[in-house]
């Protein structure tokens, strides 16, 4: 206690040197929280980017001109469903059909409704989630089963007088595009019974091929084509990536294993869907903008230190200077080297405590800074300011106290 009244007393009597030593620590610690809260600050925009820049992927021919009306192998699909860079990917295939059963010489007169298959929801093709009504207990993940289960466009189910919950057969045709040339057959698929499990609304629809009235699960349709020995190809598919900071691993998965290919505009016109556009361009550039901020804000570390620690030694040094006759006497009356060390150490740890504490508040106050912030900021500003007011006392130590006490006579 009486190691603090002494620290105390010392601070209120040099009261002008302890008010500037408390100015100029306030002074570092809001420079410090400004640059400690833009590291942070950029940091997280880091961290967010890909919530903020989604890096979206999309299959098409090798010339680029075709985005859905495509035949991609059943192998690349697969490849893309199961990698584990991939998020939400949404693969789909054209089908059409017509209600009940019906021989294929009679398919003119009752094959007349389009549909799809689909994994998910493709907001690319204008289908929105908010436009479709699911029957109680089902979502859209029903989409990522083989139920045997159909969405319909919400005319075709009052025109047909039908409800959610209703069961419904249908005969499903399957487009077969010709790899070489630009022919397409339709054929027949099955003929099977669906339960409706939704409705939806095709009002907004912007895909290049007829709008759906009629979705079934992809798994489905996939098991249709097996059950009939046909080769399974979808016709469209779109993904977003994972983590955009595994773009290399990614790329190198998609064109390595998958065996997908960059688009080569010069290319023949054909309907493969086999190669893949990683849209990463805006993706990469904010990335390395804010890594390049962030990596200079990380270098200029070391030299905010040495400023600090220079400031710090530099105070000490100069206030000692008009005290170096108490020092001496301090000495003179039995006080140790450490004591004293520690004494003149305590008076600076307390003004860069209130420094600290008003500095904090005050970055805290107008520029918003966070908490965690607020404590590293005032922890590096503490080792190194008193780093520096340790080696401004240590330089007492070589000092004469007969010396000094003589002059003082």
């Amino acid at each position: 206690m009486t190691a603090i009244r002494l620290i105390g007393r010392n601070v209120s009597r040099h009261k002008y040197k302890s008010i500037l030593h408390i100015l100029i620590g306030v002074l570092i610690v809001l420079i410090l929280d400004i640059y400690a809260g833009n590291m942070d600050r950029t940091g997280k925009e880091l961290a967010r980017l890909p919530e903020r820049i989604p890096v979206f992927a999309r299959i098409s021919s090798l010339n680029g001109s075709m985005r859905e009306c495509l035949t991609i192998r059943e192998d690349r699909v697969m490849g893309v469903r199961e990698s584990e860079y991939v998020k939400d990917p949404v693969f789909t295939v054209r089908l059409k059909f017509g209600f009940g059963s019906f021989t294929p010489e009679e398919y003119r007169e009752n094959l007349v409704h389009y549909g799809r298959g689909m994994n998910g929801v493709a907001e690319i093709l204008g289908l929105e989630r908010e436009k479709i009504t699911f029957l109680e207990g089902v979502d859209e993940s029903v989409l990522e089963t083989a139920q045997k289960v159909c969405l319909m466009e919400e005319s075709l189910l009052e025109e047909r007088g039908l409800q959610l919950g209703d069961k419904v057969m249908l005969t499903t045709y399957y487009y077969r595009c010709a790899l070489e040339g630009s022919e397409v057959f339709i054929e027949p698929l099955v003929t099977d019974t669906y339960k409706i499990v939704g409705s939806i609304k095709t009002g907004d629809y912007q895909g290049e091929w007829m709008p759906p009235e009629v979705v079934l699960p992809l798994d489905c349709v996939r098991e249709a084509y097996h059950s009939q020995g046909i080769e399974f190809f979808a016709d469209s598919g779109s993904f977003v990536v994972e983590d955009p900071f595994q773009l290399n691993a990614l790329k190198a998965q998609m064109y390595d294993e998958v065996k997908f290919l960059p688009v080569f505009t010069r290319a023949q016109y054909r309907y493969d869907g086999n190669a893949l556009t990683i849209m990463d361009e805006a993706f990469i550039r904010a990335a390395e903008t804010l890594m390049r901020n962030l990596a200079i804000l990380k270098g200029m570390l070391p030299f905010v230190v040495a400023i600090i620690v220079f400031i710090g030694y530099l105070c000490s040094y100069l206030s000692l200077q008009g005290r170096q006759e108490e020092y001496a006497l301090m000495r003179s009356i039995g006080t140790g080297r450490g004591r004293s060390f520690l004494l003149l150490l305590g008076e600076t740890v307390v003004l860069a405590a209130f420094a600290c504490v008003i500095g904090s508040i005050g970055a805290a106050a107008f520029f918003g800074t966070e908490a965690g912030v607020l404590v590293l900021s005032g922890a590096l500003f503490f080792l190194t300011f008193l780093s520096g007011t340790a080696a401004a006392l240590f330089s007492l130590h070589r000092l004469s106290v007969m010396q000094v006490l003589t002059k003082s006579v």
